[in-house]
């Protein structure tokens, strides 16, 4: 099993974006070629319907979205995919591995995401933000152009 990252649930929807077609070949390919099945969480819902509803012109630009359209490609992503619920353990697992990796900052979605993968048995992200998880040794982080063989837009 292999989860999905937020940033590529976005740019599958971002028509135009230089990494849409990148991260629908690479799904494409990990799930018709290599039948690995793809799993959405909670977590990288809730980081999709802000980005979505987030204004075009904020500081950290979102997509702009009316909260039904967000809530629209929200449901789109969650049936997509598998659902891979969080279990009750995932805030301990989060402690401990801020505290061992000394995550701080924005970097802590970043261990909770690593969190519940480790409470689920999920050994691989799909991620264009690779490098943020290159510090923990629990995971594999596959960046969309890797998984192709390709050159990183």
């Amino acid at each position: 099993m292999i989860l999905v990252d937020t940033n590529v649930l976005l740019r599958l929807i971002q028509i135009g974006h230089v990494h849409q077609q990148p991260a629908l070949d690479a799904i494409a390919m990990l799930h018709e070629r290599h039948q690995e099945q793809l799993a959405v969480c909670p977590q990288t819902l809730y980081e999709m319907y802000a980005v979505c509803t987030r204004r075009a012109d904020a500081p950290y630009p979102g997509l702009g979205l009316a909260p039904p359209a967000a809530m629209v490609q929200l449901e789109r992503a969650q049936h997509q995919f598998h659902w891979e619920p969080e279990s009750s353990g995932v805030v301990s697992r989060w402690k401990e591995l801020v505290v061992r990796y000394g995550v701080t900052g924005k970097s802590t979605h970043d261990a909770r995401l690593v969190a519940l993968m480790i409470e689920q048995a999920i050994t691989k992200l799909l991620t264009f933000n690779d490098s943020h998880f290159a510090r923990f040794t629990e995971i594999e982080a596959l960046n969309p152009f890797d998984v192709l063989g390709v050159a990183r837009a």
